[in-house]
C-alpha cells in the first residue's frame, strides 16, 4: 500500500493479517522486511504512565460540561446585546439629524 493513496493509509495498513513476520507488535504495521523475533522491539515500557496534571473534564473532555459553558455564555452575551439595543437604536436616530 502507497502512502499518500488514502487518508488513512497507516491505519488500513496496520490492518492487515498477510506477513506476520514482517508486522511490529502493537501497531502491526508492516516495515516491508521481516523482523527477527527479539531484536527490534526492545524496551517497549508498559509502566504505568505519570498522572495528567489536570483531571481529564478540566481539559474538556466532557462534552456536556463544555456545552453547559457554552450555554451560560450565549446566553449572557444575548442579554448584553438586548440591554445595548435601545442605546444603538437611539444613536442611529441622532446620527440621522446629523446629515
Amino acid at each position: 500500500m502507497c502512502q499518500g493513496c488514502s487518508p488513512t493509509w497507516f491505519l488500513d495498513a496496520c490492518g492487515q493479517p498477510d506477513h506476520p513476520r514482517r508486522r511490529l507488535l502493537l501497531t502491526n504495521y508492516d516495515l516491508g522486511v521481516e523482523v527477527p523475533a527479539g531484536t527490534l522491539q526492545l524496551g517497549l515500557n508498559f509502566a504505568d504512565a505519570l498522572p495528567e496534571l489536570f483531571a481529564g473534564k478540566e481539559m474538556g473532555e466532557d462534552a456536556l460540561r463544555v456545552l453547559g459553558e457554552y450555554l451560560k455564555l450565549y446566553t449572557r452575551f444575548r442579554a448584553d446585546v438586548g440591554a445595548e439595543a435601545p442605546l444603538l437604536r437611539s444613536a442611529v436616530g441622532w446620527s440621522k439629524r446629523l446629515k
